[in-house]
């Protein structure tokens, strides 16, 4: 559905899209359907929202070809634009936001092709107010597409499983491993471990679990993993090999590690520099966090689900509720 258009900076403007690939825009690529591997949030083209973008692409694809032959600047384009929607009279027996809809949805596609985000809803060409999913119906869709993913997977490796198979998948939130639990036979549990920590499914796994149980997971938990990934992801190193001391985190040779992060971010490419600083904030604050609790109490953020008869089920998770587990931080 809809025209194929791309992202393309048609006006090179500097420090929005400098590559001179064409990509598809970011909307586009939240609502691409996945079937071979497992993609945690799965987003229907059948939605409401999804057919308004592609409605808006086809209204304005002939007239962002037309104005990038006639206007050679940026501002030459805006200005014009501005005039047609929101200075001259043609438009007048709209509201401003609806006129000022039109104008940012025409410069868009006029300068990168595409609507890199979806669009101005407000939009007159679309018929009345465009309606999100239900959170109930989100979780159907995506729950659906992810049954289908997982049994994919199964079939590209050749493993099938006996209708009285239950099994119990459980994976860690540091490495995104998955274990295989729930059958005893060890050659079938090695080729599903194997087909499933295939590429980016068991993490890509790990966050369909938890988007499904995220209200429910303790403060404490989360801020730990927060904590301990960001960590990991600066330095290379494991938070929970430090000792707490003094409302402080410190190794085996007494330093800090709030000090090992702040160096560890002068050289690291895992925070681009023009977020630096808000990182090192925000790592801080964690850390403020955890050192008012027993840090060593809490309990790391594993989380497991069960599949039987083709179908994902979802389970407790009762170790990392707040239910059963509830200092406050």
């Amino acid at each position: 559905m809809g025209i194929n258009t791309t992202y393309t900076n048609y006006y090179n403007i500097k420090g929005i899209y400098t590559t001179e690939t064409p990509q598809t825009p970011a909307w586009k690529k939240k609502y691409e359907v996945t079937t071979d591997e497992i993609k945690s949030k799965n987003y229907s083209q059948n939605s409401d929202v999804y057919k308004a973008y592609c409605k808006l692409e086809e209204i304005y694809y002939s007239a962002s070809v037309s104005n990038r032959s006639k206007y050679k600047s940026v501002d030459e384009l805006s200005n014009a634009l501005g005039q047609k929607y929101l200075f001259s009279s043609t438009y007048k027996d709209y509201s401003y936001s609806q006129r000022r809809a039109m104008y940012e949805n025409e410069l868009e596609m006029t300068l990168y092709g595409c609507l890199s985000g979806g669009g101005n809803l407000n939009d007159p060409h679309l018929s009345g107010a465009v309606s999100e999913p239900s959170e109930s119906d989100m979780k159907s869709y995506n729950r659906q597409m992810v049954n289908l993913q997982f049994q994919n997977i199964l079939s590209k490796f050749g493993i099938s499983l006996a209708p009285s198979d239950n099994l119990y998948l459980t994976i860690d939130p540091f490495e995104y491993q998955l274990k295989v639990l729930g059958i005893e036979d060890e050659e079938l549990i090695r080729q599903l471990e194997e087909a499933l920590n295939n590429g980016d499914n068991s993490r890509q796994l790990f966050f369909h679990i938890l988007h499904n149980c995220s209200t429910n997971i303790s403060d404490n938990v989360r801020t730990k993993y927060r904590a301990l990934k960001d960590f990991q992801n600066v330095t290379g190193l494991d938070l929970r090999n430090f000792i707490q001391v003094d409302n402080k985190f410190i190794n085996k040779e007494g330093i800090n590690a709030l000090d090992i992060y702040k160096e560890s971010l002068k050289t690291t490419k895992a925070v681009p520099n023009e977020f630096k600083g808000s990182a090192y904030l925000y790592f801080n604050s964690l850390l403020q966090k955890l050192s008012k609790v027993n840090f060593s109490e809490i309990p790391d953020l594993n989380l497991s689900i069960g599949y039987k008869n083709g179908v994902l089920y979802d389970i407790s998770n009762e170790n990392v509720q707040i239910e059963t587990f509830n200092v406050s931080v």
